[in-house]
């Protein structure tokens, strides 16, 4: 196993995404609680406590999501909880470098950005690959230490 160059895990911890789940979470709470008590019947009621349960699973499954990055001499792995993993070997890409990208539309996994699917968590500072194909965008907290972290492997 390779030595890691660069590794940084981001969670979503903005304290207005937190207000977000937790209204969320109260309202749907609140509203599948008043469609059981106001259903006839027992089948009604199961599939309105069966729908607000995985409502309320796929809300709170935001505080659980993280983007975690690994960098060693070989490979560039993300690994963006609970969605997706992703690795580049450092020979399939043509370019790569740190880079302000701006607003591409929110954080999350944005797909057929300018700069290609962008993998962030929040911010405008990340790492842009350029593969044949395609390009993609993964976003950092640490700016610098990844700049340092990786300069001797940059084409």
């Amino acid at each position: 196993m390779s030595k890691i160059l660069f590794q940084e895990t981001q969670k979503f911890n903005q304290w207005w995404l937190y207000l977000i789940v937790a209204a969320s979470a109260i309202v749907i709470l609140f509203s599948f609680g008043m469609a059981i008590r106001f259903s006839s019947n027992d089948a009604t009621s199961i599939a309105i406590g069966i729908g607000g349960a995985i409502a309320l699973l796929v809300v709170c499954s935001i505080l659980y999501m993280k983007l975690t990055t690994t960098i060693t001499e070989e490979k560039i792995n993300i690994h963006f909880y609970p969605f997706l993993k992703r690795q580049w070997k450092w020979n399939e890409l043509k370019t790569a470098k740190v880079l302000d990208y701006g607003f591409v539309g929110g954080w999350g996994i944005r797909l057929w950005t300018g700069m290609g699917t962008v993998y962030n968590v929040r911010g405008s500072k990340g790492l842009h690959l350029k593969t044949d194909k395609k390009e993609y965008v993964i976003g950092t907290q640490k700016e610098e230490e990844l700049r340092s972290s990786i300069a001797h492997l940059v084409k």
